[in-house]
């Protein structure tokens, strides 16, 4: 059997529509994805779906949603305040606890779905790639390598460094999620970690190092990238969302499947009551189920 493996990408509370594409693949379990990596707020959704959760309660979970519940901890951000240690104006500390709490605790090497998650070590300027023991011990180093080349003959580049020994799912999710300059970078095993979307938004490559045959790469592109720039928020996200486009498409490319989700740039990053975000999700992955299939039988 040809192992499936899917990316998902990254793009706030439009990772919602995440959950509609996951949807799709449990209607048809001959096309349920093996291996699973995320970026950002794919990473929930991949974390999650790896750890077993069912259909109706990934979507329960989306409906209760909330940024002061399940993200933001104003406990930690208050300590920040007073400390003035800011290199993020919020803490989303929650959010891991959340994950975690959705997980049972699991961890990497308690799943049966293969999973990564991605985030940023901008200090020793390297992707960090989290997974299992198992994962980590057959990966394929050099499939990475055509994604993101190291530094080679003078020529600028980023590093990959795969974590098998951390076993917090959910306090990963929490570093793949941490937006600079709005969160707090998450300290992990003596790295400041931020959003694994500045470097690799649609881990497509990553699947494909974990061993997946076939890979579906799933953009939420253009979600930070405001149609009206109205303030200094709008036109840092903008900015931030511009200068990704490069990889989005590079990642694509790399896919069998790979595609944006339409109708997603319509949609807001920050405001989690969105339901038909889901649907959105369900009605594009609906558009490739027959040529997954067909890539599937040959």
């Amino acid at each position: 059997m040809k192992r499936i493996g899917i990316a998902l990408g990254g793009g706030g509370a439009k990772g919602f529509a995440h959950i509609g594409v996951i949807k799709v693949l449990r209607e048809n379990k001959e096309l349920l994805p093996a291996i699973a990596a995320g970026t950002s707020a794919g990473s929930i959704v991949a974390s999650l779906y790896a750890g077993g959760l069912s259909q109706e309660k990934l979507e329960e979970s989306a409906k209760k949603f909330g940024w002061f519940h399940d993200v933001i901890n104003l406990p930690d951000t208050a300590r920040l305040l007073i400390g003035r240690k800011m290199s993020g104006l919020l803490s989303n500390a929650s959010l891991g606890q959340s994950v975690n709490e959705l997980l049972g605790g699991r961890t990497f090497n308690d799943l049966e779905i293969d999973l990564a998650v991605v985030a940023t070590d901008i200090e020793n300027k390297r992707r960090v790639i989290f997974t299992s023991e198992r994962m980590a011990d057959n990966i394929n180093y050099s499939e990475l390598k055509k994604y993101l080349p190291e530094p080679e003959n003078s020529k600028p580049g980023f590093s990959t460094h795969v974590v098998s020994d951390f076993n917090d799912i959910g306090k990963a999710v929490q570093a793949s999620c941490a937006v600079p300059g709005v969160f707090q970078p998450v300290e992990i095993k003596g790295m400041k970690l931020f959003d694994g979307g500045l470097i690799d938004q649609i881990p497509v490559d990553v699947i494909r190092a974990m061993g997946a045959d076939i890979s579906i790469g799933v953009s939420l592109a253009l979600a930070t990238i405001h149609n009206k720039i109205s303030n200094p928020v709008y036109a840092a996200s903008s900015i931030f969302g511009i200068l990704g486009i490069h990889q989005i498409r590079k990642s694509l490319d790399l896919a069998d499947i790979g595609f944006q989700i339409s109708g997603i740039e319509k949609k807001s990053s920050i405001d989690p009551k969105q339901y038909e975000l889901l649907e959105l999700g369900k009605t594009e992955m609906e558009k490739h189920t027959d040529e997954l299939k067909s890539l599937l039988e040959n």
